[in-house]
């Protein structure tokens, strides 16, 4: 891969075969990796924003969910609830996040997992800055997730290999968010989260701190 094709990948997702793009969008399911960055007026600072969001059919399912930099779980800032599924599920604002993403088609999944932060210029806007963690393409699951076997969600994940056929999997620190992604990749009408959870956003922490202060 090119270089400047894998800073795409790090910085924009997975890239999905037109195609199996249309396809998908003709499912309902609507994925949204991009990490944008926002200007909080009142706080007066520069935030990240993304959102949790997709789903699956039997076929194929695209999810995209986030992490603290620490692999810690990461707390949304509100919920988004729709009659539609497979769509986006919560919004979280965050200085710095990890976002880990999954394609699957049947049985074959691709894994990215990207860090993002900002990175300060003085007094002008930040620029978004974005590191791979772990790409992993045409891993294998033989457990039907989406189906028969769908008791298993959230203890199973795909097995990746190298060019040379040797076992590759991401550090053992993102384990749990990548057996939860791969349930969100296989949540046939999901309507729910799979990685961001409840409790206080960092950016309501901070607004707080800084109240006390």
């Amino acid at each position: 891969m090119q270089e400047s094709r894998l800073t795409t990948l790090t910085r924009r997702g997975l890239m999905i075969p037109t195609k199996m793009r249309e396809e998908v969008r003709k499912a309902g399911i609507r994925c949204r990796p991009p990490v944008e960055i926002v200007f909080q007026d009142r706080a007066k600072r520069w935030k990240l924003r993304a959102e949790e969001s997709g789903g699956a059919v039997a076929l194929f399912g695209h999810y995209v969910g986030f992490l603290n930099a620490d692999g810690t779980t990461m707390s949304w800032l509100h919920r988004v609830q729709s009659l539609l599924p497979n769509g986006t599920h919560a919004v979280v604002i965050a200085s710095e996040l990890v976002r880990v993403e999954m394609f699957r088609y049947e049985q074959t999944y691709d894994l990215l997992i990207t860090q993002h932060w900002l990175e300060e210029k003085g007094s002008d806007r930040p620029e978004l800055r974005s590191d791979l963690v772990y790409l992993g393409r045409k891993g294998t699951l033989a457990t039907e997730l989406w189906g028969r076997d769908a008791a298993f969600r959230g203890g199973a994940q795909p097995t990746f290999y190298t060019r040379s056929g040797e076992k590759s999997l991401p550090d053992s620190m993102w384990t749990d968010a990548v057996f939860k992604i791969t349930e969100g990749a296989c949540c046939v009408g999901c309507k729910h989260c799979h990685l961001l959870e409840p409790g206080i956003p960092v950016s309501d922490a901070e607004s707080r701190e800084e109240a006390v202060a």
